[in-house]
């Protein structure tokens, strides 16, 4: 069955930095007017798509006809004429795309210049063994009440030193929003790019607050170690750059 796609136009929302924030687009089969924000936008850049999430419900509400509407939104961004695309999902693609300019972002937020920080993350790295990997859980047992405490992992010293580390060099970061993206994977040849490294470190060291055992996850898959390696690689190549 062939799915039928309706005319839709679009317009960019941007930070003054020139950061793409997120879409206001106009279905005109359906009648409608809807912001789609972008996943990979920074701390900024989410409070900004905020605003204009609001500013379309408001202008929504006053019901003015579709093209019209779109019109005085495209003003009030400062952007170009709406862009004519083949449907929703064109709009939807544009918000899921991770752009060069968000992994400078990132890795703008890395901490070269500290050098104790990022020999701190060298040195716990390098003193991991595989028992500090084995991740051993507490808790499961049931109580005298009949309820059953939650299971927590027990991480070792050493292995947590490593991941404490990461705050020290700044890759734990506000700039990767972990409720807007798909977590980071291992890629077939087990090596990341630097700013996936960063998004992987946001989420084992913040991630880890929010749903226990993230950190014993990422050591089974093997993304534990890719983030490190990343890391400290990225590192040493600024410092040889400069």
């Amino acid at each position: 069955m062939i799915r039928v796609q309706h005319p839709v136009q679009y317009i960019p929302v941007e930070t003054p930095g020139g950061e793409v924030v997120g879409y206001v687009w106009a279905d005109y089969a359906a009648g409608t007017l809807e912001w789609t924000q972008r996943a990979a936008s920074g701390a900024d850049g989410y409070r900004l798509g905020q605003e204009w999430a609001a500013k379309v419900a408001e202008t929504r509400e006053r019901g003015l006809p579709l093209a019209g509407a779109l019109t005085e939104l495209a003003r009030a961004a400062g952007t170009g004429p709406p862009v004519d695309v083949c449907g929703a999902e064109a709009v939807e693609e544009l918000a899921r795309t991770v752009t060069e300019a968000d992994d400078r972002r990132l890795l703008a937020q890395l901490d070269h210049g500290n050098a104790e920080a990022w020999q701190e993350l060298a040195d716990a790295y390098a003193a991991l063994t595989d028992d500090d990997r084995d991740v051993r859980w507490g808790g499961g047992e049931k109580n005298a009440n009949g309820a059953i405490q939650m299971a927590y992992p027990l991480y070792s010293r050493p292995l947590w030193r490593v991941v404490a580390a990461l705050w020290g060099i700044g890759a734990v970061t506000p700039e990767h929003r972990l409720s807007a993206s798909a977590d980071p994977t291992v890629p077939p040849r087990g090596r990341l790019r630097p700013a996936d490294a960063v998004r992987a470190a946001t989420l084992l060291a913040a991630g880890e607050r929010i749903s226990e055992g993230t950190v014993d996850e990422a050591v089974r898959s093997g993304l534990f170690d890719a983030m490190v390696v990343a890391l400290l690689a990225w590192h040493a190549a600024q410092a040889s750059a400069s």
